[in-house]
């Protein structure tokens, strides 16, 4: 799916050019009609995510680097799905998690969970949140990390 999404989601991108990636929901429109809320997909500092982190009830936070990178430290509360792994695992993965639950995710550089974020998305989740530096701009924050097993989905 992966392979498949790529072209798509770049397709996506180019016509979305200049668009806000966040909506101001339940706001009337010209006509003074209120329309449905568009999702949330949000690129975040270690700040906003951080914040995101404890004020997020219900959050699912979500690493997905491989596992030697996972070993090497990750985000306490964490669950791990690896996004390079095998493809058919993470998608299983990445369907468990309901629509309308708020996904903060994370990779090492801020690459795979950006990919994986917009996939969530296209997916029809309704609020997503990248940690636009990976952990390595978190951990370059002194920012703590932990190790151990994951949390369940």
């Amino acid at each position: 799916m992966r392979s498949l999404l790529f072209p798509l989601l770049a397709a996506l991108l180019l016509m979305a050019c200049g668009q806000a990636t966040t909506s101001h929901q339940g706001e009337p429109n010209a006509d003074g009609a209120v329309e449905a809320s568009s999702p949330i997909l949000k690129d975040v500092s270690n700040d906003e995510f951080a914040a995101l982190m404890a004020s997020k009830e219900g959050a699912l936070l979500l690493d997905v680097r491989t596992p030697e990178e996972w070993n090497d430290g990750h985000l306490g509360g964490a669950a791990h799905a690896d996004y390079w792994g095998d493809e058919a695992a993470f998608e299983a993965a990445m369907n468990a998690i309901p629509r309308d639950r708020p996904v903060l995710v994370y990779c090492e550089g801020g690459g795979r969970s950006g990919l994986t974020a917009k996939e969530l998305i296209e997916a029809g989740h309704q609020e997503v949140y990248n940690l636009e530096d990976g952990i390595s701009g978190w951990k370059g924050q002194g920012l703590p990390v932990v190790t151990g097993p994951p949390v369940a989905m």
